[in-house]
């Protein structure tokens, strides 16, 4: 129990996002059946390590070393993010014949947002003048990601709990600011890394394909946030207007990050060789599932074919991506 594994918390966001897809864009029975069946496999997954994660934390003296190794520290913030999805998953797919699904989705945001914000204001602290630039990789955006995820849980929430309203555009607002700050920040970090460095360890390469989270999830959280605030003091409509604007530009950018990520991978199998599968590969899943949300949601404020026809191919990806990284883990697992 002094052992925790961070991969599976990252492997729960990935198919999060495939259980969330497949429930919003398909209105069938086989659909439905294949979103509750993973729907009920992370619940499950989640209590398990979540579970070992507070009798790690229970081990105070240990945990806090971690929170200075830049290789793992960020990874922590994948299970505050595992359980906003899980927020987002009971509101919008729910467990069937039982009458609790948004009390529990606001016990689980309420654990999302408590290591959310202690995972934002902590590991950035420790890792002060312990990180040199070679150990900047694609996990260190997992904090900002894991505030802009807590922010659409947070409205999708109050959707379902509509006393919860105010307080959450307030909390959604105010976290927007940290979220876009320490999302850029890191940003231009990883920049400078890939720019100045040489490519990190093959099995690392993975964790650069984060870069597209923020973009997929602020995206949600900007359009999310701006229905919360329909007569909440003047504010809707102008930021309404902000947040479609905001949605397609980030869209573009989305676009032209994946177009990049083509290219840095290319330089990966040229410079270094074959990546070797690792547990590391579910960072392939969870980004892709996030921009596939997001040109979802453009598409439902937009209405335009074009966003439905991209938010098709990439769901094509996700499920092909998910299929690829389950059926090589359970392969691994079932040959240790």
């Amino acid at each position: 129990m002094k052992s925790l594994n961070l991969a599976a918390f990252v492997a729960m966001m990935g198919t999060a996002a495939l259980a969330l897809a497949t429930k919003l864009f398909f209105d069938n029975l086989l659909a439905l059946g294949f979103a509750y069946a993973l729907e009920s496999g992370i619940l499950a997954l989640f209590a398990y390590y979540f579970t070992v994660f507070l009798a790690r934390l229970a081990h105070w003296k240990d945990f806090s070393e971690t929170l200075k190794n830049p290789q793992v520290a960020n990874l922590y913030s994948a299970m505050p993010i595992a359980a906003a999805l899980s927020v987002m998953m009971l509101i919008k797919i729910g467990i069937p014949l039982f009458p609790y699904n948004e009390s529990l989705a606001f016990v689980f945001w309420s654990i999302s947002a408590v290591f959310s914000l202690f995972f934002l204001v902590t590991v950035p602290i420790n890792l002060k003048f312990r990180v040199e630039v070679r150990h900047i990789m694609g996990t260190w955006f997992i904090p900002p990601v894991g505030v802009f995820v807590l922010i659409s849980a947070g409205a999708v929430l109050a959707s379902a709990m509509p006393w919860m309203k105010t307080f959450m555009a307030f909390f959604n607002l105010f976290a927007l600011g940290p979220a876009f700050v320490l999302y850029f920040l890191t940003l231009s970090l990883l920049y400078f890394r890939t720019k100045f460095e040489k490519m990190p360890e093959q099995n690392l390469a993975p964790t650069f394909n984060i870069v597209l989270a923020p973009v997929g999830v602020s995206i949600m959280a900007v359009l999310f946030t701006a229905n919360l605030l329909d007569g909440f003091y003047g504010l809707g409509p102008a930021f309404s207007a902000a947040a479609r604007i905001y949605s397609l530009t980030f869209f573009g950018y989305g676009l032209w990050i994946i177009f990049g990520l083509i290219l840095l991978y290319k330089r990966f199998v040229t410079e270094m060789g074959k990546i070797p599968f690792s547990e590391m590969w579910w960072a392939f899943v969870f980004p892709v599932g996030a921009f596939t949300l997001a040109t979802y949601n453009i598409y439902t404020v937009f209405g335009f074919w074009l966003f439905r026809a991209a938010y098709l191919m990439l769901y094509a990806a996700l499920l092909g991506l998910w299929g690829v990284t389950a059926i090589k883990m359970l392969k691994k697992m079932i040959s240790v």
